[in-house]
């Protein structure tokens, strides 16, 4: 019970950049306001549709297709880390999504990681340039 209430009440999505930008091998987001995940369904997106958006329309299997084959598992790589305490949590397990407008890569918080902590800094790392991406933050479905 207590569970749903804190997705009711705390679930939120913040946009990481406000304006689309370009990351080329690394780039570190020190948070003005920290993140944290409420449970295991907390996620950091990062929508990639400028980079292959000519491909929306052409099925979901084809757009899936070709979002595992720009960003391979691996290429991309999310860092979460709590200065205070040092403590840093690594997601590497990307998911991808497309629907009528956008094409996504997901990264969810890990399951053998603790919830309830607070993350004020980003570093996202990618093999992959990711072009005008956009980068949010998603604490529950």
């Amino acid at each position: 019970m207590i569970e749903l209430l804190k997705i009711l009440f705390l679930s939120k999505f913040v946009l990481l950049t406000p304006e689309p930008i370009t990351i080329n091998g690394q780039h570190k987001f020190n948070l003005t306001e920290s993140i944290d995940a409420l449970n295991y369904n907390a996620r950091l997106n990062i929508d990639v549709t400028a980079m292959v958006g000519e491909f929306l329309g052409t099925g979901v299997v084809e757009e899936l297709d070709i979002l595992s084959e720009r960003f391979p598992k691996g290429s991309v790589v999310v860092h979460l880390i709590e200065s205070s305490a040092g403590d840093k949590i690594t997601l590497r397990s990307v998911g991808y999504s497309t629907s009528k407008n956008s094409m996504d890569l997901s990264f969810k918080y890990p399951k053998n990681a603790e919830l309830g902590k607070s993350y004020d800094t980003i570093i996202i790392e990618s093999n992959v340039p990711l072009k005008e991406v956009v980068i949010g933050w998603a604490n529950s479905k």
